[in-house]
């Protein structure tokens, strides 16, 4: 679908979205418009006016993730007068409802991990002497340490069952049973440490390295390469930081996550009749989950890029809940 196209479907479901706003907060707006639209990283705000009582009085829907008809839950009015200032108002309208949907961003019973982790599969152990000469950085108790990132040498690991699982690589197995070492790699840090780490994993990908173990998987380094450099600079590389999981359990077809986890967000399991469209639906709402930062309540009922609506609610408790849904 064009950028076109994508917009002016996003622009008549935000009329819509205002709409339904206001019904459920017991209004019955006379007439709704879009006035424009506010882009950021990944997000699609409209900007709204709407008239009560012959009043046009502004308001924001969306936001929209990518191309999709995903929301973010910024959909919210003030029920002050449209200005001259708009895009000021619409703006402070987004800010807020962004202190609203991150506080208490973390899960109930939930933690976030203080590392991204992920192991670099090697043929042959790499020296960390050469690793600094490559990256800078300093050599304390045989690790080197860059920035927020901590670069370890280990032995071979056993990731079989890790390998398959990894049912887009289907060499998985055969592969990762060809190398001899590991290089571990820690990255803390704050809202940046995704972009660093993912980036400095990706950099680190040559023939010596047979694969990638994280978030419960082993990545292709081929694909993990193409995913961090096809990721846009102020997006998540998804794909590399969440496991997209697919298995069969009594007789029926599951699609999962793993690593949502990491930043104190539930996992999903959603059930299905395909691979493809369960890979596709998960997705999409780890890239909600990471765009937005918000947490998912239970009982939340949301419209996918197709137009369909899934339904989810919470299973489990704490750190073992799971976002559950069925396609």
């Amino acid at each position: 679908m064009s950028q076109l196209k994508a917009l002016k479907r996003q622009a008549a479901d935000a009329v819509r979205e205002m709409r339904d706003w206001l019904v459920r907060d017991g209004h019955t707006p006379s007439e709704v418009e879009v006035l424009g639209r506010i882009d950021g990283p990944g997000v699609t705000f409209f900007v709204m006016r709407f008239r009560l009582d012959g009043d046009w009085l502004l308001g924001v829907a969306g936001g929209y993730v990518a191309d999709t008809l995903t929301v973010t839950g910024h959909t919210l009015t003030a029920y002050e007068p449209v200005t001259d200032n708009v895009g000021e108002d619409a703006t402070s309208l987004i800010t807020a409802m962004d202190r609203a949907l991150t506080a208490g961003s973390v899960a109930d019973g939930r933690t976030v991990s203080e590392r991204l982790t992920a192991t670099l599969l090697v043929h042959e152990r790499v020296d960390v002497s050469r690793l600094q000469g490559m990256l800078g950085g300093d050599i304390i108790d045989g690790a080197l340490v860059l920035g927020t990132s901590t670069l370890r040498p280990g032995p071979a690991q056993d990731v079989t069952d890790s390998a398959e699982r990894a049912y887009l690589w289907p060499q998985a197995v055969s592969q990762t049973k060809t190398h001899t070492a590991s290089i571990i790699i820690d990255t803390a840090g704050g809202e940046e440490r995704a972009r660093i780490h993912t980036h400095l994993v990706a950099s680190l990908l040559d023939e010596n390295v047979a694969a990638v173990a994280a978030n419960g998987t082993v990545y292709e380094p081929a694909f993990y390469r193409q995913v961090v450099d096809t990721t846009p600079e102020d997006s998540p590389a998804v794909l590399v930081l969440v496991h997209l999981g697919i298995a069969t359990r009594r007789g029926r077809l599951y699609g999962f996550t793993e690593g949502l986890a990491d930043v104190g967000k539930d996992e999903f399991l959603l059930s299905g009749s395909s691979p493809e469209e369960l890979q596709r639906v998960l997705l999409e709402l780890a890239s909600h989950v990471l765009l937005t930062g918000a947490v998912i309540p239970d009982d939340t009922e949301l419209t996918l890029s197709t137009g369909a609506k899934i339904h989810l609610s919470r299973q489990g408790e704490g750190a073992e809940a799971v976002l559950a849904g069925r396609l």
